[in-house]
């Protein structure tokens, strides 16, 4: 499976800020500072691969096992349909919507052949998301307001549950 999402830029810390703090201790086994919670995506469309090059010239490649299980949301294609040079239409032809009828959540269809709502959690357990700053030390002089500095990598634990239709509940049996 491979779920197309829109990130908010704010979510990861640069590339460039990262070079220029060494970590110390890499090998440690790090526990996450911040716990972001879950965020809930319901996916609404397909995304056709072959068609996929208005949304990324890289979900072609990224999501090639996934090529019948690549799923988007029309919110996310909304937003992008903002950036300068594309179009909704271009995004959407790019997809094909979720029948619109209503179904069950998978863990209440018995049916192996049944359609149903499938829905996945995955969890990033730590990942840099910002940095971290610490007090100057004043030196004595308690007067005198010291900046803070740039210290090191604040890291951060987020999970993201995905639901999304899936044509048959065999498709979908870890949702139990």
């Amino acid at each position: 499976m491979c779920f197309v999402t829109k990130f908010n830029k704010g979510d990861f810390i640069s590339s460039d800020a990262m070079a220029k703090l060494r970590q110390k201790n890499p090998s440690t086994i790090r526990t996450p500072e911040d716990d972001k919670g879950r965020e809930t995506f319901t996916m609404t469309s397909w995304v056709h691969l072959n068609r996929s090059l208005p949304i990324t010239r890289h979900l072609q490649t990224v999501c090639a096992e996934a090529a019948d299980a690549t799923y988007v949301r029309s919110v996310d294609l909304k937003a992008w349909s903002e950036l300068p040079g594309s179009s909704i239409s271009s995004l959407e032809a790019a997809t094909e919507k979720f029948p619109d009828t209503l179904f069950s959540r998978c863990n209440e269809v018995s049916g192996l052949w049944a359609p149903c709502l499938c829905t996945l959690e995955t969890c990033i357990g730590w990942y840099p998301c910002g940095l971290k700053y610490c007090k100057a030390k004043n030196g004595g002089d308690s007067s005198a307001a010291q900046p803070n500095y740039r210290c090191g990598i604040k890291t951060c634990r987020k999970c993201s549950q995905f639901t999304y239709y899936v044509r048959q509940k065999q498709q979908c049996l870890w949702d139990e």
